[in-house]
């Protein structure tokens, strides 16, 4: 087995904090003003600032305006007054760092794109940034309006699947729900090796706050998780991980559980590390069009190395 920390790849690097934003609020919020009715939004940005109108443009460009709960990318976009409207600021300021490595494609055909997703970046957008992030990126690529059927973390790496089109999201997406997508992940943790080399946790999940809690019993959705011990090395732990259910933050809730929290993973009591050790490693799903199951990750002979039985 080589280096365990090998199977984590140093995260992407995003830029620093910005003072002009970084001391700010997260975001502002509240209610369109009868003044500024009928006025383009990169006037009430440039007043909440206050910034230069160029600047209030670039900034609901990138992403950062929202109404009604949803972004607002056009920043002459007349408002009207009583809209509910939320300006988030990009604490690394209208950097577009982000563009995705054909390389990383792994697998794509007529319904599907599957993309070796860096740790450090976002899956799909986040209130302040419609950027950087695996699909816009992957979208200004191919030229194509990709969705997400499922997620991977903030700090997880590893293989994402997205659809090219509506029917192939909409049939991902039931796959996904029914349990009918097989998952491996790879886990680095500290710790001893405990007694048993295999063990199924069943503990439900439950939203407290920004982050998850996990139960023996409910309140919570029922979750199941298959641990497998790898190896050991240095006083740390490679796990293999199979989730049965898609809870979020279902893998780092269960090992934190068992005992053994993800290196890096300060939500749930991990120790510091340069990222987030978890990476999705291998799926098996079905098509869209023929319906017939793929499997994508590792060569078969590693592959039932890792894979809990």
């Amino acid at each position: 087995m080589r280096e365990l920390s090998s199977f984590f790849e140093p995260p992407w690097p995003v830029p620093l904090t910005r003072p002009e934003f970084d001391r700010r609020p997260p975001f502002v919020a509240g209610l369109v003003p009868k003044a500024l009715e009928g006025q383009p939004a990169w006037r009430l940005v440039e007043r909440l600032g206050p910034f230069e109108a160029d600047l209030a443009r670039d900034l609901i460009e990138f992403g950062a305006f929202w109404v009604n709960g949803r972004p607002q990318p056009d920043p002459e976009r007349a408002l009207g007054q009583g809209q509910k409207f939320r300006v988030n600021w990009p604490r690394y300021g209208l950097e577009r760092f982000y563009e995705p490595d054909p390389q990383r494609i792994v697998y794509q055909d007529e319904d599907v794109l599957v993309y070796d997703k860096e740790s450090g970046l976002p899956s799909q957008a986040v209130p302040h940034d419609n950027y950087n992030n695996v699909v816009a990126g992957l979208g200004r690529l191919t030229g194509l309006e990709l969705r997400l059927p499922h997620r991977l973390d903030l700090g997880t790496s590893g293989l994402l699947l997205l659809a090219k089109n509506k029917e192939a999201a909409s049939l991902l997406s039931q796959d996904f729900s029914r349990g009918q997508v097989e998952k491996l992940y790879l886990a680095l943790t500290p710790g001893e090796v405990p007694d048993w080399a295999e063990k199924t946790i069943v503990a439900c999940v439950a939203r407290a706050g920004r982050s998850y809690v996990v139960r023996a019993e409910g309140p919570g959705k029922p979750a199941t998780t298959l641990l497998k011990v790898v190896a050991a090395m240095g006083g740390r732990i490679l796990w293999a991980a199979r989730p049965a259910t898609g809870r979020t933050h279902q893998i780092r809730l269960h090992l934190a559980f068992a005992g053994y929290p993800i290196l890096g993973d300060d939500f749930y009591g991990g120790e510091p590390y340069a990222r987030l050790a978890l990476r999705a490693l291998a799926f098996r799903f079905r098509r869209p069009g023929s319906r017939e199951f793929l499997s994508l990750g590792p060569k078969e002979e590693e592959l039932k190395e890792l894979w809990p039985s």
